[in-house]
Formats: structure tokens, sequence, C-alpha cells
């Protein structure tokens, strides 16, 4: 039976030593399920007083009289040009966190209640265009910061007064501009995503949001009092000092049943890891999409009923955790990365897959949508692979990986050839990562059975051990691939590049099995190896490259 293997590992630092680390949470504000057309807003016009987003409630406030608005409302509009009250709305970054659309905007003074009483951490916050267009150029109503000589002591900034227990206890500010400092060439406007850090409130029940500023007048501040934020309760940027490794076996899963899918939860996804898994569920279809995490191990069903099932019946067993729960997969799947300005460089990276129990049975015995793949003489050239596609922080498509030359590399069924593979054991995927930096990865099925409304093959995969592989980074070194041959070989292999100064071999379960630090030659001995399916790692010149090879008997 052919199978597949190309190694995938996140490289983003090293491996953290405990499980504990990775909890689910659901508990933060993406803003991103906030049902908007396109360049468009809520402002609070349904009068319902505000919404509901990661298991927060963000008051508004909306007078039908005068049709203005305070509080919070969600944009995702992208106008950083326009300096007056029409594009109250807009973003001077001219999109959220790491590309994303949505974002809040907080006008006047607003109001955030936790869905339960708890310690936060804080959230990432920018000025409004017309707030930062005012304060550089002045307005009607507002002066230029600095005035005209560029001396005046301006300053504008957010402050945040925290409840406890309907008490106030403690508060905090943050200068969304200041213009205080003897020296101009530190005068600044913030125009970048900046955080905002609340874990100094020990707990918090309500969070207060209100503005002041130097430019002050007979009815109030004459600066526009707005700040955009997004991904509210985020993981801090000091805690990304580490990637863990992400088994998807942590007991707070599954504290309703065997499947967590999105259902009764208003926050588009949950965090894992540091990571964000976005996913959507759709109240009037009862029907998810993204990631949802499970731990069935029924194999017997069919149809949509196995849609949470793994066709292993477990989850892969490695070293970040049992062999219980794993991901689900369902239609375009998005991890995004904690926010980092530039994004980070993925340059190698690990994890393992497999069928879903309902695509599974679809592609071997077809089903009413689904064709029965190879057909009736088994000679059908079909395949399901999967690719991934990283984009940057201008939310730009930058690489991909599994497609063209690499597209049998990560295939969950493949009858070309008459190879007649369909996967139903966990294969694990190691290999060079992407090119340039990325904030986010999209996962995606392709299927040869393709119909009028897209793919008729049942668009699931289920994922497991997504987690950094440790190695010693030489500035980001870069991960390249590399020729080996003979392949498939049964005595020795010969790699591409000479003048290696290490090299190591790592089965499908991802361990070593054979280490070189000191080589002699480009020759490799693999005599001792049971057949079957490996990485070769090696190192020459500071750089990493990476071959997959068949060891034959």
């Amino acid at each position: 039976m052919y199978k597949s293997s190309l190694i995938l590992v996140v490289c983003l630092l090293a491996v953290l030593s405990s499980m504990a680390q990775n909890s689910m949470r659901t508990n933060l504000s993406t803003f991103d399920v906030v049902p908007l057309n396109m360049e468009s807003f809520y402002n609070g016009s349904d009068l319902k007083g505000g919404f509901t987003n990661g298991h927060f409630y963000f008051r508004n406030n909306f007078d039908t009289t005068w049709k203005v608005w305070s509080g919070f409302s969600v944009s995702n509009t992208t106008d950083t040009l326009t300096s007056d009250f029409t594009n109250e709305y807009s973003s001077i970054t001219g999109k959220g966190i790491n590309g994303t659309s949505n974002y809040a905007v907080c006008f006047g003074s607003g109001l955030v209640i936790p869905e339960k009483k708890e310690s936060l951490t804080g959230f990432y916050i920018t000025n409004s265009t017309y707030s930062y267009t005012t304060i550089l150029k002045g307005g009607a109503f507002s002066k230029k910061f600095g005035g005209v000589s560029g001396n005046d002591k301006d300053w504008f900034r957010l402050k945040i007064i925290n409840y406890n227990k309907g008490f106030k206890t403690d508060s905090l500010l943050f200068y969304l501009a200041d213009f205080q400092n003897d020296d101009n060439s530190k005068d600044y406007i913030v125009k970048n995503w900046e955080w905002v850090d609340l874990s100094k409130f020990v707990s918090t029940d309500s969070l207060y949001f209100t503005f002041e500023g130097s430019d002050f007048g007979q009815f109030g501040l004459n600066t526009p009092a707005y700040a955009v934020i997004d991904d509210f309760n985020a993981v801090s940027p000091s805690d990304l000092n580490m990637m863990p490794g992400l088994g998807f076996d942590a007991a707070n899963f599954f504290t309703n049943g065997e499947v967590w899918n999105g259902q009764n939860d208003s926050s588009g996804g949950f965090v894992y890891g540091k990571c964000y898994f976005e996913n959507r569920y759709n109240t009037q279809w009862d029907a998810w999409s993204g990631w949802a995490v499970s731990k069935s191990k029924d194999t017997s069903l069919t149809g949509l009923d196995a849609q949470y099932s793994a066709i292993t019946a477990k989850g892969a067993a490695f070293k970040f955790g049992t062999d219980s729960g794993y991901a689900v997969s369902y239609g375009r799947s998005v991890i995004r990365l904690p926010y980092k300005k530039g994004g980070w460089p993925i340059t190698y990276f690990r994890f393992a897959i497999t069928n879903n129990t309902f695509a599974f049975k679809s592609m071997k015995y077809g089903d009413a949508f689904g064709k029965k793949f190879g057909g009736i003489l088994g000679t059908d050239p079909d395949y399901l692979k999967l690719y991934i596609i990283g984009y940057d922080d201008k939310n730009n498509p930058i690489d991909t990986i599994g497609n063209d030359e690499m597209m049998d590399e990560m295939a969950l069924a493949d009858f070309r050839m008459n190879r007649m593979f369909l996967n139903k054991n966990w294969t694990y995927f190691i290999g060079a990562g992407f090119k340039k930096n990325i904030v986010r990865m999209e996962f995606q099925l392709e299927s040869t059975d393709m119909g009028t409304f897209g793919m008729n093959t049942p668009e699931y995969f289920c994922l497991d051990n997504l987690f950094e592989y440790p190695v010693e980074s030489v500035n980001h070194q870069s991960s390249l691939s590399l020729k080996v041959y003979p392949n498939p070989a049964n005595s020795y292999i010969l790699a591409d590049v000479q003048n290696a100064e290490s090299f190591e071999i790592i089965d499908l379960n991802g361990k070593q099995v054979i280490e070189n630090l000191n080589p002699e030659s480009n020759r490799i001995d693999i005599s001792q190896l049971n057949s079957g399916i490996y990485c070769l790692k090696l190192k020459a010149s500071g750089k990493a490259y990476f071959a997959r090879f068949i060891k034959k008997d």
C-alpha cells in the first residue's frame, strides 16, 4: 500500500516542557464572527444595547433621534485616508490583527462585561483614522497636536477603570498620542497595533473605557474620542518566548461530552497552545465549519453522523499527549499564530493527519454525493490531498505547502498510477515550512471528485500533534529541500549537499532513529533500518535541509 509522508514543523521557538500550558479557552473576542457585509459596520441601530463575542458583552448606546451611537461598534471598513466624521468606523491600520477584517471601535465611553468574573490578559489597540488624522493635521473643532511650533505639550489617552464586585479597584492609562516630551522627535501618534496589559487587574467583573486629552473645550474633549481594539483577552506578547506542542487531549475540551464544535458559543474559535483555531457555528442550520475537537472512538457511523470521528478511532499518541483527543477540520480551516509585527518565521514544522470517518467511507464505498475512489475498476486516478497556504501580516498569500511537485506528499487518498492508497492511519508530515514570515495558515482540501457546488468528497480531515520540533536557530535558519538517491534504497542513500555538518533520520512517528553529528561524507548507511518511509534532516553551512526517502528490503 502506498504511504506518503512530508514533515511539517512549526518552528516558532522552544518546546514547552509541560502539557498543562495547553488549556483550551474560548474567552477571546476577535470580533470576526459578528456578521458584517464588506466595508460596513454594526453600530447598535438594532437597539439591542450591545453584542456578545468571546464570552464578553460589549455595551452600546444608540440614539434613535439623532442617529448617533456610543460605546462599542464592530467594523471592517478600510479607509485610512478620509479625515472627518464620515469615517468614524475605520482603523488607521486598515484592517484587524493579523490581517483579519473585523475589529471593534470604542467611542465616547464603553463598558465591557465578562460572562463571569475573571482575570484578563489584555488587548490590542490602535487609533481610528478619524482620530489619527485629526491629531496629525487638526480639524474643524480640534487642534493639530504640537501646535504651529510643534512644541505644545499635547496628549490623548484611553483610561480603563477596573471594577470588581461592583467597586472600582484600579485603573490604567494608555496614550494614543503623546507630544509631552521636550525632545519633539519622541512625539508620537499610535499607528500600529499596540498591546494594553490588563494583567495587573487581579479580578474583573467589568471594565469602563473613557477618554482624556489636552485639547479640551466648552463641550468636553475636542479630539475625536475614538479607539480601535482587537483580540480582547488575547495571548500576551510577554508569553511568546516559547510555543507548546499541540496534542488535543486537554480535559477542558470535553466538559460537555465527546465533541466541541462551537455550538452555543459566541467566540468563533478557541485558543490552544497560544494559537487561535477559527470556528464558525451556524445556529440557523445547526452546522459548523473550521475546527472542532473530538475524542470519538466510534467508526461504525456513516454520513454526517460520522463527521466527528477519526477513522483510526483515536488520536495520534506522541510526546505531547495521549491518544484520546484530536482536531477535526471541515471546509476552510484557519490557524492564526499569536500576533507579532511582521509575522513568524515558520521555517519547518510537523503534524499528524488521518482521514475523517465520513470522508473515508465515502471514498471507499461511494455515497449519495461522492464517488467511490478508483471507480468500478479501481483505475480512476482519484485523489484527496491537503495543502496549506501561509499569509503575511498584510493578508497576502505568500506561500503554499503541498501544491505542484509536492502534490502527492500530503495525500489522504491517492489512486493515481494504481497506487490504491486510502489513509486509515495517523501519518506524520515533516519538512520545510514557508519561505517568508506568516501570521496564519489556511488548511484546504482538494479532490478530483468535483461537482456543480464544489467538492463531492466530504471536505473533512483530522489533525493531531501540531507541535514545535526542537532545533537550534541560526538567524532563523532557512529550511531547504534536499534530494537523495537512490530512492527507494536498501543499503545507503547519497545526499546532494556536500560538507554535511550533521544529520538525523526520523521515522513516521517522529522518533529519531539515526543521528550523526560529524559525518565524513554525504553517503548515509541505512541498512539497519526497517522498511518504511523516513525523513532525513541534514545540516550544512548553517542551513537545514529535508528530504523524504523510502527504505526497502
